[in-house]
């Protein structure tokens, strides 16, 4: 059971080792969708693509040959095919939800359901833990819930119930589709789903998700960072990260082998500006390697 107050702080990289994408390789799968359908006619498009009003086109066009580091700063910048956009995101991610990547490559996934584990139901929520996730995905909150549900072999719906109650998840920029109420590896109305997720422009930092993480972040004794990508709207929205820090507050990062999108020296320039060093706050592993290799941040 976690004794001491945690929040984990998840971006894209923590859901890697399910075989999610990151930035650039899902910006490569969309293209590729779009290359697929490239000059058809309306008619002949696949019935999603067809509600769209955007030139399918000239999507495939900017986004391939633009510099975009994902599909979500590719939208930041043509609003124009935004809502084709956040389909084909959510197409791509939805395919990666399956029970079979849960089961065979649970990573640190499963080394949390450890450090959660209590003997009884009611006792869960005597864990120190909350969850902050930018990631649309919904594979934290699945796994957790199939732990309650198996572990106590307790109904779905009552399992549910105590996982809320006992450990905060807070999705900042929306998900794919309320969880349970769409279940993890559905992928059908994947266009009306997909309109819910939020890009960084279309959130304001004084929203409830937002409002909720940043008390949070500040109420954990240690903050655990897992794949987040430090884009600066992000971190001035959690009220969390300060200029020049150094006070002594625990702060771990799994900053990816390459510091996500961006080289090793300009990654420890770019977060230097919040008083974040390497070595001690922050390490170039994936998460999964930062527990196989480092240390168990959930001691």
């Amino acid at each position: 059971m976690l004794k001491r107050k945690t929040c984990l702080l998840l971006g894209a990289g923590a859901s890697k080792h399910l075989g999610f994408p990151l930035g650039a390789e899902l910006r490569t799968k969309i293209v590729f969708e779009l290359l697929g359908q490239k000059n058809k006619p309306k008619d002949e498009l696949p019935e999603d693509f067809r509600r769209g009003e955007e030139d399918l086109n000239a999507f495939y066009d900017r986004l391939s040959f633009g510099n975009w580091t994902s599909p979500d700063a590719f939208l930041e910048r043509h609003t124009e095919f935004m809502k084709t956009g956040k389909f084909l995101i959510c197409q791509q991610l939805a395919r990666c939800e399956n029970y079979w990547g849960m089961t065979q490559k649970g990573g640190w996934y499963d080394l949390l359901v450890s450090a959660i584990h209590v003997d009884r139901p009611e006792d869960l929520e005597n864990n120190e833990l909350s969850i902050v996730t930018f990631n649309y995905d919904r594979s934290i909150d699945f796994r957790l819930h199939k732990y309650v549900e198996n572990q106590f072999e307790v109904p779905s719906a009552d399992a549910w119930h105590i996982l809320r109650k006992a450990i905060p998840i807070v999705h900042v920029h929306g998900t794919l589709g309320e969880y349970p109420k769409w279940d993890y590896g559905d992928t059908s109305s994947i266009w009306e789903r997909g309109q819910d997720i939020k890009i960084i422009s279309e959130v304001e930092g004084n929203t409830p998700e937002f409002q909720q993480a940043t008390q949070l972040l500040n109420e954990a004794e240690r903050v655990v960072v897992l794949g987040f990508g430090f884009a600066e709207a992000n971190v001035n929205r959690l009220k969390f990260f300060r200029e020049c820090d150094e006070d002594d507050r625990e702060i771990t990062i799994a900053a990816g082998p390459q510091g996500g999108s961006i080289a090793e020296s300009e990654y420890v320039k770019w977060v230097a500006q919040w008083g974040l060093k390497r070595g001690r706050h922050f390490h170039f592993n994936s998460a999964d390697d930062l527990f196989n290799h480092r240390f168990n941040l959930f001691a």
